[in-house]
């Protein structure tokens, strides 16, 4: 199954299951897929490497904020954003 398809099924289980940061985060992922495909002209569907890199760089992103939000003494956020990284790392090698 394509990464883009476990992600969109990812979506649907979370849904089912009201988990909502799994949710949020899913679908969070998918808007970036959805924009990497508009931004290229022509493009239907994104191979599994270029899905890997949209996920690696959210996971980085997302563990660069947590840090913050740790340093800043700001403790939900940073759990926030650490849950959200947890969900998307699951998706990378």
């Amino acid at each position: 199954m394509a990464l883009e398809q476990e992600i969109s099924k990812g979506i649907m289980e979370a849904m089912k299951a009201k988990d909502t940061v799994r949710l949020t985060t899913l679908r969070n992922v998918k808007k970036y897929i959805i924009e990497a495909k508009t931004a290229s002209a022509g493009i239907t569907e994104l191979s599994d490497a270029e899905v890997l890199k949209i996920i690696a760089k959210l996971a980085e992103q997302g563990g660069e904020s947590a840090a913050v939000y740790a340093q800043q003494k700001s403790t939900e956020k940073a759990d926030e954003e650490s849950a959200q990284v947890a969900v998307v790392r699951r998706f990378l090698p």
